[in-house]
């Protein structure tokens, strides 16, 4: 049982390495969509994907392993989690395993914080963009319309052309 609980305390430190990689790629990400760098978003969102990829197998191996602690402490796993399995007072890693609970219950939170923040930068640039072109194309309009805004015809802008009307 004690190399259960030491595998399992590797693992979660495992995932603590891996979503401090998590937190800077997004943090590089804010930085690429603040600069406009489409080039490094693509390459920072390669990145995320391997990374998430990483993740959830550590987190299947996660879950294979409280499955076998489980069974070991004859309870169901859906019941097991990590905070029961550090309310165990014979659980000499107790310790251990409730700093790294602490640790990934900030990570999760910074995680959440800063896709929160990049997704709203997102959502800003991408309306920025937006109304950029639809004033582009609005002033294009204007300077090549013959007309004004009160349906006036403005005057040298009306050239002059035949319409046959036979066919």
């Amino acid at each position: 049982m004690n190399r259960l609980y030491r595998n399992l305390e590797d693992l979660l430190n495992q995932k603590i390495k891996l979503y401090n990689k998590f937190v800077q790629l997004l943090k590089d990400e804010w930085s690429c969509v603040s600069k406009y760098s489409y080039d490094s978003l693509q390459e920072i969102t390669a990145k995320k994907e391997d990374q998430v990829m990483q993740m959830q197998a550590l987190e299947n191996s996660r879950s294979c392993l409280m499955k076998k602690i489980a069974e070991n402490l004859k309870v169901r796993q859906s019941s097991l989690t990590l905070k029961k399995l550090i309310q165990i007072t014979e659980n000499p890693h107790r310790n251990n395993l409730a700093r790294c609970r602490q640790k990934l219950l900030s990570q999760i939170k910074e995680i959440n914080e800063w896709s929160e923040k990049v997704k709203n930068l997102m959502d800003h640039s991408a309306l920025s963009l937006k109304k950029s072109v639809a004033f582009i194309h609005s002033a294009d309009e204007k300077a090549f319309s013959p007309y004004l805004a009160n349906g006036q015809v403005m005057e040298g802008r009306v050239e002059g052309r035949m319409v046959s009307m036979d066919v």
